[in-house]
């Protein structure tokens, strides 16, 4: 049976690989990789936005994520997202000073010609962690001590010889 396999299986690419006159086909498949610098953004702002018209939280919330964060002025997007609901809510928090609020809902509304339309809007302040060490040094007095973990890493695992394993299947 397995000197059977082998000859089929190399008698199926072949035949793949050539046309109906005799000529072999050349697939040629182009990738492009585009690197982008990530830039750290100074969110400063909390944006709740609601969302009529997206029918999935990937692709649609993508397609969304995707756009604002073009901006290199929005840090976060997350989705209150739940199927069939007509109305869904993002969360985008930003940097003020960058875009606005009324700018980030016209990229949403403006995203796969039009699909979204938003409705009530909110924003709120992000609260910033501050490097001060006054600040620092009074959060560890009132701070509780975490306890330590120990974790035992005595577990033993070898791996199957995978010649034999695919002797076994073949014959």
């Amino acid at each position: 049976m397995k000197y059977l396999f082998f000859p089929l299986v190399s008698l199926l690419v072949v035949s793949s690989c050539s046309s109906e006159n005799g000529e072999k086909k050349i697939i040629s498949v182009e990738k492009k990789v585009v690197y982008k610098p990530t830039v750290k953004v100074n969110a400063d702002r909390k944006l709740a936005v609601e969302v009529s018209g997206m029918t999935c939280e990937h692709a649609c919330g993508g397609s969304i994520r995707m756009a604002l964060k073009e901006t290199n002025a929005v840090d976060r997007v997350s989705f209150d997202f739940e199927t069939d609901r007509k109305v869904n809510t993002a969360f985008i928090t930003f940097d003020k000073s960058k875009i606005s609020a009324d700018e980030i809902v016209a990229i949403i509304e403006k995203i796969n010609d039009k699909q979204f339309t938003t409705g009530k809007v909110s924003s709120e302040a992000v609260e910033t962690k501050t490097t001060d060490s006054a600040a620092s040094s009074n959060s560890t007095s009132n701070s509780e001590v975490k306890p330590k973990i120990e974790v035992s890493t005595t577990t033993n695992f070898e791996m199957p010889n995978l010649f034999e394993l695919f002797s076994k299947i073949i014959s």
